[in-house]
């Protein structure tokens, strides 16, 4: 019944933007601390935007030196097909590079929109006198992740993989190496990524856990 009502808590927080919290005094300090928690974010992406562009523009110059490398080293094979079939497999590592950091990007948002409404929630809970210093810290915690992740979506940002070719004999072997150097990158990033969404489900696991949680401000036997 608890892992429902925690899965409950996920599914909400991705489906629904949390509404407005009522009250004066109290309701433009919780407006502050939503806007705190959003400003940070915002914040956040601005600069990652700012640097992976930085580490796109300057990869395009070393991507273009590689490949001119890279045909060079090829000139060692005479077979012309091998020779067109390994710069193809060279310029797709790069794209599927550019595309996985893609999606990184935007599970990174995501999770950043989740956790942007868990903080939303947490504070119309400590509005109601309830204790969520548990959900901050767990808060906390998520925004550091997250920004980790972010950080190793960038400096893969600014890698490329490398074939290098030894003999035509040994091409495919040299292919694996450079696929190899792919995936081990793109692990270390997913891996962070996968740290940052298990301390944004911890947070909404954290604040679920809390009694009440859900409760109005004013329940039907307050207004009798």
């Amino acid at each position: 019944m608890k892992k429902l009502l925690i899965y409950s808590f996920l599914a909400v927080f991705l489906a629904f933007p949390v509404s407005a919290q009522t009250g004066t005094t109290t309701g433009n300090t919780l407006e502050t601390d939503r806007e705190r928690v959003r400003s940070e974010i915002m914040e956040m992406r601005d600069d990652f935007k700012t640097r992976m562009d930085a580490e796109k523009a300057e990869l395009q110059g070393e991507i273009q030196d590689k490949r001119e490398a890279l045909r060079a080293q090829l000139q060692k094979v005479k077979d012309e097909r091998r020779r067109e079939v390994v710069e193809r497999i060279d310029v797709r590592l790069d794209e599927l590079n550019a595309r996985m950091l893609d999606h990184f990007s935007n599970v990174l948002d995501r999770l950043e929109d989740v956790l942007e409404r868990i903080a939303s929630r947490a504070d119309k809970a400590e509005g109601r006198g309830l204790d969520v210093s548990t959900v901050r810290t767990a808060i906390t915690d998520a925004l550091s992740s997250i920004t980790s992740a972010r950080s190793a979506v960038q400096v893969q940002a600014g890698n490329t993989c490398i074939v290098t070719v030894t003999t035509e004999n040994n091409l495919r072997v040299d292919i694996g190496k450079a696929r190899k150097c792919l995936h081990d990158n793109l692990t270390v990033v997913r891996e962070a990524v996968k740290a940052a969404k298990e301390a944004v489900r911890k947070a909404a696991t954290t604040l679920a856990q809390i009694p009440r949680v859900d409760e109005d401000s004013t329940s039907p036997s307050q207004e009798q």
